[in-house]
């Protein structure tokens, strides 16, 4: 397939490009800047140089696809303007095309409720997003309900990498504090465990839905379940060899006024399966050990220094 990418040097964006290319697909991708460009071409794809932000000037240049990965996404409160005025632009490219468009866009698990103790919560939990994420729900809901594209969706968990790309998603924060000022902060205490994937085995995912999902299906990828904010703290203090290191705990709210209200999610205690995503895809996520991929991540990064 030809596959277009968004968001291809991000987190989750290269780990999917890289897989693709892997599996012999047609990649192109977007990059808002040379070092962007460069990237993509390393790893494999074809660069189009534009930005998410701005549609209006790439989007009559796309070439024919047969697929889309929506995976560009920022933490700002433009979020929702940006994301509503990207699908506006390229939903009627996408309508132009040849044949039928097969539509993966990116959800989270932070669309769906916390979970109660011994509740293991699957896509058949109702929405109940952080108000900061209500655009998600949006987007999903127009691709979902367009007849002309293949919409499926994925909604990632707390995506973590171990330093491939310079990149470690949910640890980075953490271990910038530690090895800058030897503090880590705790979201919500150590009661509060978050669903989490490896960026990897996430791609692995992605693949798979875009081959083998049927249109209109929906997944939760999930890897690890019941490992708390404190204990990933404490790891990372460990095997990033921080010593003295001190543990700060801060509510939601305060990491909110910190971090912006995204950061409300940090706070959100969930357990959730991917069976779905197993029975019916296949999908056998390899990343099953925290402490392990702490300890790669520390040593990968540790290497580039």
């Amino acid at each position: 397939m030809r596959v277009f990418v968004t968001g291809g040097t991000g987190l989750i964006g290269s780990a999917i490009v890289e897989n693709l290319i892997r599996h012999q697909h047609d990649v192109v991708a977007l990059a808002r800047s040379r070092a962007s460009h460069e990237m993509l071409v390393r790893l494999g794809a074809t660069p189009i140089r534009g930005d998410i932000t701005a549609p209006t000037a790439w989007v009559n240049g796309l070439p024919d696809v047969d697929a889309v990965i929506h995976t560009a996404c920022d933490f700002s409160d433009q979020m929702p303007r940006i994301d509503a005025n990207l699908l506006d632009h390229l939903i009627p490219a996408l309508h132009r095309m040849p044949g039928p468009v097969r539509f993966l866009y990116t959800g989270g698990v932070w669309s769906y409720p916390q979970t109660q103790p011994g509740q293991v919560g699957d896509e058949t939990l109702p929405f109940a997003s952080l108000p900061e994420f209500d655009w998600m729900i949006a987007g999903l809901n127009r691709i979902l309900g367009d007849e002309k594209l293949h919409g499926i969706i994925i909604h990632p968990g707390c995506v973590y990498a171990t330093g491939r790309n310079g990149h470690t998603g949910l640890f980075e924060r953490a271990i910038t504090s530690a090895q800058s000022i030897k503090m880590i902060t705790i979201v919500g205490g150590d009661h509060i465990d978050q669903p989490m994937v490896h960026t990897d085995d996430l791609a692995d995912l992605y693949g798979r839905a875009l081959t083998n999902a049927k249109p209109g299906s929906s997944y939760i990828g999930v890897a690890i379940n019941g490992v708390s904010n404190a204990t990933i703290a404490k790891l990372i203090a460990r095997h990033f060899h921080i010593e003295n290191c001190q543990f700060e705990t801060i509510s939601p709210q305060t990491a909110m006024a910190r971090y912006g209200d995204w950061a409300d999610g940090l706070g959100h205690h969930q357990h959730l399966s991917s069976a779905k995503a197993m029975r019916e895809l296949g999908w056998d996520p390899k990343h099953l050990d925290i402490e392990q991929d702490i300890k790669a991540c520390a040593a990968a990064l540790m290497d580039q220094s």
